[in-house]
Formats: C-alpha cells, sequence, structure tokens
C-alpha cells in the first residue's frame, strides 16, 4: 500500500515531466518510423539483406544465448548511464531530452523499416521480436529521464545547499538509476532469450 501510494504521488508531482518525457519519445518514435520512407535503394537492400540474415538466424536458432544477452544488457547499460551522467550536470538536461529522442528514434524507424518490408508480416515480427522487451525498455526509459531531469534541476536549485544534503540526494538519484539498470536487465532477458524464441516459432 506504502509503495502504491508513493507511486501514484511521485507521478502526480511530476505529471509535467512525463509528459515532456512522453511527447518528445512520441516525436522521436514518429520521425523515425516516417524516415524509413527516405533511404535510397542501395541503403534499403543493404538493411534488408541483414534483416532477413537476422531472420535466418531466429529461424536456426543462433540468436539464443550469452553473447546476446552480454550485448543487449550493455547497449542498455550505456544509455542509463548516459542519463545518470547527465543528470549530474546543469546542462544535462536538453541532452537528456536528445538521448530519449533517439532511442525513440530507432525503435521508430526499426518498426518502420518491419513494416515496410514485411508487410502485413511486419506486424507479427514486431510484436514477437521487439514488442516483449521494450514493455520493460521504454517505461524504464521514460522514468530514468524525469529522475534524471529532476536531479539536474535539483542540482541548480540547491547550490547553497550544504554538501550533506546534495550527497544524500546524489545517493538516493543512484540507487534509484541503479534498479532501473535491474529492470533493464529483465529487458535483456527477454530480448536474449524470449524474442528469439517467440521469432522462432513465428518463422
Amino acid at each position: 500500500m506504502e509503495l502504491k501510494y508513493r507511486i501514484k504521488q511521485h507521478l502526480k508531482e511530476n505529471t509535467v515531466q512525463y509528459l515532456l518525457i512522453l511527447g518528445i519519445f512520441i516525436i522521436g518514435f514518429m520521425l523515425g518510423f516516417l524516415n524509413v520512407r527516405g533511404l535510397d535503394d542501395e541503403v534499403n537492400k543493404y538493411l534488408s539483406v541483414m534483416l532477413d540474415n537476422y531472420l535466418r538466424g531466429g529461424l536456426e536458432g543462433d540468436l539464443y544465448g550469452r553473447s546476446i544477452l552480454i550485448t543487449a544488457f550493455i547497449r542498455q547499460a550505456e544509455t542509463i548511464f548516459s542519463i545518470w551522467l547527465l543528470g549530474l550536470t546543469v546542462i544535462g538536461l536538453p541532452l537528456i531530452l536528445a538521448v530519449i529522442f533517439l532511442r525513440a528514434f530507432s525503435l521508430g524507424f526499426t518498426l518502420g523499416f518491419l513494416f515496410q518490408q514485411k508487410a502485413g508480416a511486419g506486424v507479427l515480427l514486431s510484436v514477437v521480436a521487439i514488442l516483449p522487451q521494450n514493455l520493460v525498455y521504454i517505461p524504464c526509459l521514460i522514468v530514468a529521464g524525469v529522475v534524471a531531469m529532476n536531479f539536474s534541476v535539483y542540482i541548480v536549485k540547491s547550490r547553497n545547499i550544504g554538501g550533506d544534503s546534495l550527497g544524500i540526494a546524489l545517493m538516493a538519484y543512484s540507487i534509484v538509476m541503479l534498479l532501473l539498470l535491474l529492470a533493464f536487465a529483465l529487458g535483456s532477458f527477454i530480448e536474449a532469450y524470449l524474442s528469439p524464441w517467440l521469432l522462432s516459432l513465428l518463422m
């Protein structure tokens, strides 16, 4: 009950921040999705070959395993570390939004390319190969963005506050980011094992 109350209070106190981050994410996603139309034929063909190789790997069972898990986790860890680091700086606010935008653009581009190349099958491929892990990644990314934004603003407002208060806030900020990193690890596990298994069933 206490946790549920804290979550509701957090969302209530940070409504504007969440709307801002969500807006940036949606804009990035849509631009990435629409940007697929602007690819020239050579790039389109190259990416199509890469996609077919990926799908073939899923069919042959080559996409399972620790290597995919490690690669996926490192990629997510780099993102969360970048957001954490930017939250420690006074000028980090616009850069945090840029990280969110780029992640959304990448996801939108991936889905747009799948839809363009595989038509109706692209929807199914997106559901089984991309959606599961992103049900974890996207909420965690948005929460990380909001937390980092808040801490960046806190630093600006707390220049005259003693070092102990700032140190406690930094510790709390880092713990939240660490918990989000653990959630990203769960998403990486899904990406490495569940999504390829679902893909093999579909293929």
